[in-house]
């Protein structure tokens, strides 16, 4: 279940054939609802260049990671609105990535830092991986941070299997970029294992140079710590 795949391009691709025209009080309900969202300006240009109409947002510069969105949303065509739409409001699994990013983008401010999707990344085992969201610096081009998602297509909950395969591949990519310095895990659909008793392991590790290691859970449109689990007798 660990998300070490690259859907996100054929499903981006696949919204971008949508042909939907939205009507002007539609229009102005959308924006008036993403309003309310931190939406850095990165994640707005990966919208605008999927929808044709990038120049919107080109040759601009995040500015201490903060953007004036509402006005260059409002710039952006209808399909982008849509897929901004199905990204924050409608929560769509299929785009989680990008909420995702935008997580990132609270822990490491977008002026310094540039956050890449599914892009591969090599371990010392020289094995590759493709995690979800990679955060480089700017200023120096290294590997910082990295996030991982439960994919899982048939929703089911992170098991141990899982987070150990999700620990081996952030203890391998940690030996090959020692420039990480955290790694996080997500779930949407829970955890039916303790993910605190393996984040507290890998905590322990950390004094011997591995990355932080945190485990979260998506819900009621927020990332936070997952739900303890409650054992039975």
């Amino acid at each position: 279940m660990c998300g070490f795949n690259s859907r996100h391009a054929v499903t981006m691709h696949v919204l971008s054939e949508i042909v939907q025209e939205l009507s002007s009080k539609e229009r102005q309900e959308i924006m008036s609802r993403l309003a309310n969202y931190h939406i850095p300006l990165q994640i707005l240009q990966l919208v605008a260049e999927e929808c044709n109409c990038s120049e919107v947002v080109a040759d601009r510069r995040e500015t201490y990671g903060r953007t004036k969105a509402p006005t260059l949303i409002a710039g952006l065509n209808d399909k982008s609105l849509i897929q901004l739409r199905q990204i924050f409001l409608d929560c769509e699994d299929s785009l989680s990535n990008f909420r995702f990013a935008v997580f990132f983008s609270s822990k490491f401010a977008p002026f310094l830092f540039k956050f890449v999707m599914a892009k591969k990344v090599r371990g010392k085992s020289n094995l590759e991986y493709t995690p979800d969201i990679c955060v480089y610096s700017r200023s120096t081009e290294e590997l910082v941070a990295v996030g991982i998602q439960n994919n899982d297509t048939e929703k089911r909950a992170s098991d141990a299997a899982s987070l150990r395969k999700f620990l081996a591949a952030i203890d391998d990519i940690a030996a090959a970029h020692q420039s990480v310095r955290s790694a996080y895990y997500a779930s949407s659909y829970g955890y039916d294992c303790d993910p605190l008793r393996f984040e507290t392991k890998a905590q322990k590790a950390s004094a011997n140079g591995k990355a932080e290691i945190k485990f979260l859970e998506f819900r009621d449109g927020v990332y936070s710590s997952p739900r303890p689990i409650l054992h039975r007798f």
